[in-house]
């Protein structure tokens, strides 16, 4: 009977040690891409193939890291990055690139009170661009640069239009008025409360 066992235990052995080879020596899934040094796979690179690739982002600069709340984050050539969370949006991937990636970094990128992207970046027709986030959004003009919309004051401004209404886009951040809060717009000031 010693036999078998000690059969068994070499199998075991020669299995494990296979398992671990395997696990070393493991090259990326078949649907990931590797583009120089760095890969890119799963949600990420299926936003990155869908908001146009490399043509459009350039080549990856670092592999995909670890961010907020077992989220992924992964950088590009052309001042952008994508990020992913399980649980936002489905799990879906965004971009944030340019002025309004440099505002969400100065919040606290996800971290802090905007949270995850939703959306990728989009067009405000005739007034800049948009991107909507867990906590609120920002906002970018040309005149103005970006700045972020959140709170009890972006619900007073899109319920009277948006950037579409009356007020427009924004032209500042929010900021205290004694012990209110206020934003202007090109359109006017927003009080809270």
């Amino acid at each position: 009977m010693a036999l078998p066992t000690l059969r068994a235990r070499v199998l075991g052995v020669v299995l494990a040690g296979a398992a671990a080879a395997t696990v070393c020596t493991a090259a990326p899934a078949s649907a990931d891409t590797v583009y120089g040094e760095f890969t890119v796979g799963g949600k990420i690179e299926e936003a990155f193939d869908a908001t146009g690739g490399v043509d459009t982002w350039g080549n990856p600069i670092t592999g995909e890291r670890v961010a907020y709340r077992n989220g992924r984050f992964q950088v590009f050539e052309k001042n952008v990055s994508f990020y992913w969370n399980a649980g936002v949006d489905s799990g879906n991937a965004h971009f944030v690139g340019g002025a309004i990636r440099t505002k969400w970094g100065q919040l606290g990128y996800e971290r802090k009170a905007l949270g995850y992207p939703v959306t990728d970046e989009q067009d405000v027709p005739g007034r800049g661009k948009r991107q909507d986030f867990q906590g609120g959004n920002i906002y970018w003009s040309s005149s103005a640069g970006a700045h972020q919309v959140w709170g009890k004051i972006l619900g007073r401004w899109a319920a009277m239009g948006g950037s579409r209404g009356y007020y427009g886009m924004p032209q500042t951040d929010e900021y205290r008025v004694g012990n209110r809060f206020a934003q202007d717009f090109a359109g006017g000031t927003i009080f809270w409360p």
